[in-house]
């Protein structure tokens, strides 16, 4: 089988890496896209990674809505989790995992190519390291992605990150069965290296949003803007001893990346403390159930793992989550939220 895949020098420049994880397949320049296979070619539509929300395959079906007629629609990344896998190849779309996996599918034809295996009807392969990492380990993939260093050992990882030497050999060991790091060296000097950073932060998201959501709370805070509410409850929190850090947009904001026009709610996790019991603590009027988004302009979450607070910084007085976490608690609220998500990752991820 002959297999050539011929972009626009835009789109073969972005997924050119991607592509080449397929030995099988020859890239080429042309004027449209389109794949060739035995002298036979057929158009193609070049999509970006799905904006997954509660249903990945609700949101497979609305893309597949944007490809033209008798053309393969075809999603492109480093990282292409096993879930959209499925449910792109049930909306009949294609894909290809810069991992060294692909699927190519049309009416009378099929071509599937994945060095990894394919997982048995039923079985979570990457989803049964997802649910094993905790709130702890995402911690420390957050900590080893939020530095600029390409190599790791277990023991500066545990310190790091503030982990058992076990537990960081435990994170590693699930990085390395998605394929994320590989090891060099041995004994004492081992060490792990981090293949891909941009993958390994989709990994990181996907297995972030398999779990639930921590216990949350919301209030009001007079004031004008979302700034002054983080002000104020910084001022109210550090007064009452209280572990806090500003996440989601209004972190963004604080960092300086205002990727929303305007904050309608300040979204802030806190620690030690039930998010009511923080409320109690600094003297705050709690929503009730039925009053819960009107009017709201703050909301507590409990931080389970001290996933913001740990490592938060100070900006201008305030303590902010780490970069990472701010764009993983965007990306997990959908909506507007998830598209501001994607704008920060761009601004600030990618330069670190």
């Amino acid at each position: 089988m002959k297999l050539t895949l011929h972009l626009g020098r835009s789109d073969l420049d972005r997924y050119r890496a991607v592509f080449a994880s397929i030995p099988e397949v020859v890239l080429s320049e042309g004027s449209i896209d389109l794949v060739e296979i035995d002298d036979h070619d057929h158009r193609v539509t070049m999509l970006p990674r799905l904006v997954v929300g509660a249903d990945p395959n609700l949101a497979a079906r609305k893309v597949a809505q944007t490809v033209p007629p008798d053309t393969i629609g075809v999603v492109a990344a480093r990282f292409v989790p096993y879930q959209e896998r499925d449910a792109l190849e049930l909306a009949g779309l294609s894909w290809c995992d810069g991992r060294g996996a692909l699927h190519l599918s049309w009416p009378g034809t099929l071509v599937h190519i994945d060095r990894g295996g394919r997982r048995q009807v039923g079985q979570q392969i990457v989803g049964r390291e997802e649910f094993r990492l905790g709130p702890s380990g995402i911690r420390a993939v957050q900590v080893l992605l939020e530095g600029t260093d390409s190599e790791w050992t277990v023991n500066r990882l545990a310190e790091n990150a503030r982990i058992s030497v076990g537990h960081a050999h435990n994170v590693f060991r699930a990085m390395e069965q998605n394929r994320l790091v590989h090891a060099v060296g041995k004994g004492s000097k081992q060490r792990r290296v981090l293949d891909d950073r941009s993958a390994a932060l989709d990994w990181l998201a996907t297995v972030d949003g398999g779990r639930r959501r921590a216990p949350s709370t919301a209030s009001y805070l007079y004031a004008r803007t979302d700034q002054e509410v983080a002000r104020r409850f910084a001022e109210m929190a550090s007064e009452a001893g209280v572990t806090y850090a500003v996440t989601g947009a209004a972190g963004s904001h604080l960092r300086g990346f205002p990727v929303l026009s305007r904050i309608i709610t300040t979204h802030i996790r806190v620690g030690m403390l039930q998010p009511a019991d923080v409320l109690e603590r600094l003297g705050i009027e709690p929503f009730g159930a039925d009053e819960h988004g009107r009017g709201t302009n703050l909301e507590l979450w409990s931080d389970v793992g001290e996933l913001g607070s740990f490592a938060a910084e100070s900006y201008d007085g305030i303590r902010v989550a780490p970069a990472i976490r701010v764009w993983l608690d965007m990306r997990r609220q959908g909506g507007r939220n998830q598209d501001a998500a994607h704008i920060f990752r761009d601004q600030a991820l990618e330069r670190i």
